[in-house]
């Protein structure tokens, strides 16, 4: 199933995206390899979430000897240092830069996801943090319902 993702209201800038994510990993004095700055680059471009098959196959396009355990220890890396996160979803990871914290709404009819600025749901994550032991990031909360396409097709 294809899913379309809506991105948050904010101008879309790759270059700056990857710009961020290398200031971040500059800070930690990652290596510039060519596996990190393909993965960033791609992850940078595209306007959501990526499973790690295609980031695999965008980046043999152009450079085949990197194979896909090598594109999965790069996302564990880049998630482990918070550049990347993954989209909370059932199924095959999928991964986006971690760039402007943010939650989704998933439809679970047609799969389409809108991206939701984490500052929009701040009370309620701070209320589930007050009525549980967890301590919730500011991304990763993926909010299930029906889209503007499938609520006008189908009745809850």
């Amino acid at each position: 199933m294809t899913r379309t993702v809506t991105r948050r209201a904010t101008a879309f800038d790759p270059v700056a995206r990857a710009a961020w994510a290398w200031t971040m990993l500059d800070a930690i004095g990652s290596r510039h390899t060519i596996a990190r700055t393909m993965v960033v680059d791609i992850l940078a471009a595209v306007d959501g979430h990526l499973p790690i098959t295609e980031i695999h196959e965008r980046v043999a396009a152009t450079r085949p000897e990197i194979n896909l355990s090598t594109v999965h220890r790069t996302i564990a890396f880049l998630v482990e240092h918070g550049v990347a996160h993954p989209l909370p979803l059932p199924g095959e990871g999928r991964y986006g830069l971690n760039d402007a914290p943010h939650h989704h709404a998933v439809c679970d009819t047609c799969g389409a996801v809108s991206e939701i600025a984490a500052q929009t749901l701040a009370a309620a994550v701070t209320a589930a943090e007050r009525s549980s032991d967890f301590t919730l990031g500011d991304s990763g909360l993926a909010l299930f319902g029906r889209c503007p396409a499938c609520r006008g097709r189908t009745r809850r």
